[in-house]
């Protein structure tokens, strides 16, 4: 009777407690889910449903019969009862000391919570943010939206893996150029603060955005951020003013941030609580298999994954630099025909803000002789036939991480459908082709690359997940934000800080590779 009063005790205080969602949490983190005889959870990651909602994390490990054979007894004491089929009277009595000490632990839990939080209904709670993003023709961008400042002015951004700066157009920037972007008034918002400090970035293309540093709360994917530092960019001449992108929101490290000592957004968003789980996932919808208006272009979601959108295991690989997204690649291939990769060239960085994949020279060399009919123009670099968009005679490329095979489409790599002579750009680029990267020995996996997985970059565990992703066809997934922040979405051109020249001279051989046809 005693065991039972106890028991009773424990359930009605975690069932009656006005922060019924935390001690929920742990409960669940001592093992003692209280079962209803039907199963105890779901397993131990955070999941979205098919419209971005926020589910409950379950527990692992616990297996319906447990909870069946016991149903509103703690899991923890019906494994410690199947481990130990002694006498009733000292396991009693153990099991009695146990709820003394776990009641006991839960009401101390209680009484912190309040003096922390200042009362039972400021309950903190954990989310899983959902960002849409919009592609665009070409496969070569994806922004977002996010918001700044109270009340809100709404921006759109790219969300680049390669860099970790935060930074939008100020008012304080009078060129043509910004006066087309949608410009942060910090005079508007009455919970800005200045920084005091300025910043300055300088791209490899020669161009630069600079300004000064700010404070101020901001919303992305939905998830409140308080007191973030930014850049207030006065001089924008980057390539992203050109696309008509009102500023980059890097998800990189800390460890790799230009414009001052201050955190990501990411960094704030775990530590303020906001999300669920130290991990931004990824999933880039093709133009391909998009409505003609290119409005479902995929999603980045803060702390969670949503499995609708890929199959199987997500195989993670260890990040091998203290401050980029880098993995090893082992093996790479184009179609059965694997190329010989140096140990230097098998470093790749995984980078949402940049549009393709670029190789060592040598290696992109070796690429493209694997390709029938390819050939290297001095002006436009490599060219491919325009007819691998459409055929299969070539096959995929594939790099191999964690034992598995991801692969890019061989279509994928034509840029142009339509070329000269039958022959089209290739997606493949070689580091000689960018100035000044000439030396570079690594692999940067773009766009190109992403838009055909679904990647996890985990920030707690220093890890990138890779899983098969889940195509759709056109106007077959409705991509719902939960409380994401609204306005225009646009621009042409990708950028990224770790290529920043690449989206430069891609968009000039474009340019003169068209001229050409006329």
């Amino acid at each position: 009777m005693e065991f039972m009063s106890k028991l009773q005790q424990l359930h009605n205080f975690n069932s009656n407690n006005d922060d019924n969602s935390n001690i929920n949490d742990d409960v669940e983190a001592e093992g003692l889910f209280f079962g209803s005889g039907t199963g105890a959870g779901t397993g131990a990651g955070t999941g979205l449903g098919s419209h971005g909602q926020q589910t409950k994390r379950g527990m692992d490990g616990v297996s319906s019969a447990s909870s069946a054979s016991e149903p509103g007894v703690p899991v923890s004491i019906v494994k410690k009862r199947a481990a130990d089929s002694s006498s009733p009277g000292p396991e009693s009595l153990s099991i009695l000391d146990q709820l003394d000490q776990e009641l006991q632990a839960l009401q101390k839990k209680k009484q912190r919570q309040k003096k922390r939080k200042g009362g039972p209904n400021h309950h903190k709670r954990a989310y899983v943010g959902v960002a849409p993003v919009r592609g665009n023709a070409f496969d070569t961008q994806w922004v977002a939206a996010m918001s700044i400042g109270t009340p809100a002015q709404e921006f759109s951004v790219v969300f680049d893996t390669g860099s970790s700066d935060l930074w939008v157009t100020s008012m304080t920037c009078q060129s043509l150029i910004c006066m087309t972007l949608r410009r942060f008034n910090p005079s508007r918002s009455s919970s800005f603060a200045q920084d005091g400090r300025t910043w300055l970035i300088n791209y490899a293309d020669d161009s630069r955005v600079s300004g000064a540093l700010g404070i101020d709360d901001m919303s992305v994917a939905g998830i409140p951020i308080k007191k973030q530092t930014f850049g207030m960019a006065a001089v924008n001449t980057g390539p992203t003013a050109a696309s008509g992108v009102d500023g980059i929101m890097g998800l990189g490290f800390d460890s790799n941030i230009e414009i001052g000592d201050v955190q990501t957004p990411v960094t704030t968003m775990m530590k303020q609580e906001q999300i669920d789980q130290e991990i931004v996932s990824v999933w880039l919808n093709k133009a391909s298999n998009q409505d003609a208006d290119l409005s479902d272009g995929g999603e980045f979601i803060f702390g969670g994954v949503d499995p609708s959108l890929y199959t199987g295991p997500i195989t993670y690989v260890p990040v091998t630099s203290n401050k980029e997204w880098q993995v090893s690649v082992e093996q790479i291939f184009i179609g059965r025909k694997e190329l010989q990769v140096s140990s230097s060239a098998r470093s790749a960085i995984v980078d949402t803000g940049s549009s393709y994949i670029l190789f060592p020279d040598y290696l992109a060399t070796a690429f493209h002789r694997a390709i029938p009919n390819s050939q290297y123009d001095n002006k436009l670099g490599w060219l491919i036939p325009c007819a691998l968009a459409n055929s299969r005679t070539v096959g995929d490329l594939t790099f191999v991480f964690g034992g598995q095979r991801f692969s890019v489409p061989i279509s994928d790599i034509v840029i142009l459908k339509s070329g000269y002579n039958g022959y089209c750009l290739s997606a493949i680029d070689s580091w000689q082709e960018l100035a000044g990267h000439g030396g570079q020995a690594g692999i940067l996996l773009g766009d190109l690359f992403i838009k055909n997985q679904y990647v996890v970059y985990d920030y707690g565990k220093r890890r990138i997940g890779f899983a098969k992703k889940v195509e759709t066809a056109p106007g077959g997934i409705g991509l719902n934000a939960k409380g994401a922040a609204g306005g225009g979405i646009g621009g042409l051109v990708r950028d990224s800080r770790s290529s920043r020249v690449q989206a430069m001279i891609l968009s000039t051989l474009i340019t003169t590779f068209v001229a050409s046809l006329v």
